[in-house]
């Protein structure tokens, strides 16, 4: 059950329509649920993965404990229910009183489920934090990670029909003016890339890491010609942070039919993050997205990005101006992760980890 059907969401496409068209691949007998049907026809038996944000989407606790009464029935018509988290959704910085009554059903359901996955090490304490001793020691919580997009990852979940439709025909049109300009531009000056959400409503980060950067972008200008593209979700957002920076910027908002091919055109992909309760549970799948196409990275050391640390600069702001000047060392190092992240990060490999966590037995 994912929280939407929008193949925009990453949440949707990376923890539901690509491994679930794997599984099918592989023999499994696999479907994606409709949420926005009035009256979801939820299975009466087998393995039922409930994306958390499905429940928290309810919006009010009423709504989230009527679709946790929709679980129950489920689970007493003989399904076993998993619940796949993505982000800390615990977290409530503001200290929102909505957001704690939430909070406070969405707890409640928890003893529902049997299993509990999660898209990253980070996230794994966090939320086995959360649960309460018994139901930590009878529902184990299991790390099953991202795949990593490809240019064809389209057609996993799209129709040849849907992919032609001459509705579409603008949007290439553009993105095909858009990349001959970037090519120009890529031979008189280092292109950079910072790509992400500008933001959640209940923890800090996402466009705003980029401030603290800025000064750092703009010593290194002077030395050497750089452009940012920032490609995200709020153009409001990014003119309040980089309105007034002294190295030539742009913002693009995302499109997911044309991103992969802008960024593959890219010299440096920027992956700041302060470490926070919020960024410890982020997955590496915007790293990999980066260094699968053999574009060089970097990054904070959150815990996911850990692994790869041979493969790009985390935690080496201080070098940005000397990767700028020669980012030839940076980009071997990126091209070297391609084989371990095809091997490891692939849909077929994320579909067996899959396969894997939802056939062990259950602990209970």
């Amino acid at each position: 059950m994912p929280h939407a059907l929008n193949p925009a969401y990453a949440g949707v496409r990376l923890r539901c329509l690509m491994p679930s068209r794997e599984l099918r691949r592989s023999g499994l007998a696999s479907r994606v649920l409709d949420p926005a049907a009035s009256s979801p026809a939820l299975p009466s038996g087998g393995v039922l993965v409930v994306q958390a944000k499905w429940l928290l989407d309810a919006g009010s606790p009423g709504a989230l404990r009527a679709r946790t009464a929709q679980l129950a029935q489920a689970r007493e018509r003989g399904a076993r229910l998993v619940l796949d988290s993505f982000d800390n959704y615990f977290l409530n910085e503001s200290g929102d009183p909505a957001r704690a009554e939430l909070l406070a059903a969405y707890r409640e359901a928890l003893p529902l489920f049997s299993l509990f996955t999660v898209s990253s090490p980070g996230l794994k304490p966090l939320l086995e934090a959360e649960l309460p001793p018994d139901l930590r020691t009878a529902a184990p919580v299991r790390v099953v990670g991202d795949p990593v997009e490809t240019p064809a990852a389209a057609r996993d979940f799209e129709s040849l029909p849907h992919r032609l439709h001459p509705g579409r025909w603008g949007g290439h049109w553009r993105a095909w003016r858009e990349l001959r300009e970037h090519r120009a531009q890529r031979r008189q000056a280092r292109q950079l890339m910072w790509f992400g959400n500008h933001g959640s409503a209940y923890a800090t980060g996402g466009m705003a890491e980029l401030e603290r950067l800025l000064p750092l972008l703009e010593v290194a200008s002077r030395r050497q010609p750089l452009r940012l593209t920032v490609v995200s979700n709020s153009e409001q957002r990014y003119r309040e942070l980089l309105g007034r920076a002294a190295f030539p910027h742009r913002y693009r908002p995302w499109d997911r039919l044309h991103f992969l091919s802008l960024l593959g055109e890219q010299d440096l992909v920027l992956l700041p993050a302060r470490m926070t309760a919020f960024t410890m549970a982020k997955s590496n799948n915007r790293m990999l997205l980066a260094l699968a196409q053999g574009v060089p990275v970097m990054a904070d050391p959150l815990p996911d990005y850990q692994p790869w640390r041979a493969f790009c600069a985390l935690d080496e702001w201080d070098r940005l101006a000397e990767h700028l000047v020669d980012p030839a060392p940076l980009a071997a190092r990126a091209r070297a992760a391609m084989p371990a992240i095809e091997r490891d990060y692939s849909t077929r490999a994320i579909a067996a980890q899959w396969r894997e966590a939802l056939q062990a037995p259950a602990v209970r």
